[in-house]
């Protein structure tokens, strides 16, 4: 499988083929890993978080890679967002953390007559009955990775289970959610899943 160009690469994945996705990374690891590690010199892990989560998106969206002519050039574009998002969200985060629950956590949001409010503490509540009726190890995975913040690879070697284990899991959890959503006619967009801390 070496030898395989990467256009051949990324149609095998998007039929699914593990062992090309695991040819793919490793083949990227080490580039990748290297443009990372010059950006976060004080922190090797956040260069380590924003691989998998790169690679967590190739997988998830595996269905569109034959689209791609340039793969190389694609997944740095890929990997520099995400490193971007993560500085973001660095600055971001306790704040908007705080906001949110105190939003969600309130009490009388039920009552509140903003129906944006309402139909978000709607969603909020669908997506926590979502997960606690995903089979165990599949809502393990999602809580690990959602709430405790674990990339794949941490999440892999706590739970003893091979990485694409683990992106094959949250793929499965995330289409729960999707499905769940779309059922009761919520709209969904890029942004509610990021504010709701879905994907």
């Amino acid at each position: 499988m070496k030898n395989i160009d990467d256009k051949s690469l990324l149609i095998e994945i998007s039929n699914g083929k593990e062992s090309a996705f695991t040819e793919l990374y490793r083949r990227y690891f080490i580039k990748l890993n290297a443009y990372l590690t010059r950006i976060y010199k004080s922190n090797e892990s956040h260069a380590s978080d924003i691989l998998q989560e790169a690679f967590l998106r190739v997988w998830i969206n595996r269905d569109r890679l034959s689209e791609i002519e340039n793969f190389e050039a694609w997944i740095f574009k890929v990997v520099s967002t995400e490193s971007l998002t993560f500085i973001r969200k660095e600055v971001k985060q306790k704040t908007k953390a705080n906001n949110l629950k105190a939003l969600y956590d309130n009490k009388d949001l039920q009552g509140f007559e903003n129906p944006r409010f309402t139909e978000l503490y709607e969603i909020k509540q669908l997506v926590q009955e979502t997960i606690l009726n995903m089979p165990e190890r599949r809502r393990e995975v999602y809580l690990l990775s959602r709430e405790k913040g674990l990339s794949a690879s941490e999440i892999a070697a706590e739970l003893n289970i091979s990485p694409n284990t683990v992106y094959n899991t949250l793929t499965s959890a995330l289409k729960d959610i999707r499905k769940s959503l779309e059922s009761q006619n919520f709209q969904i967009t890029l942004l509610l899943l990021v504010t709701l801390k879905i994907i």
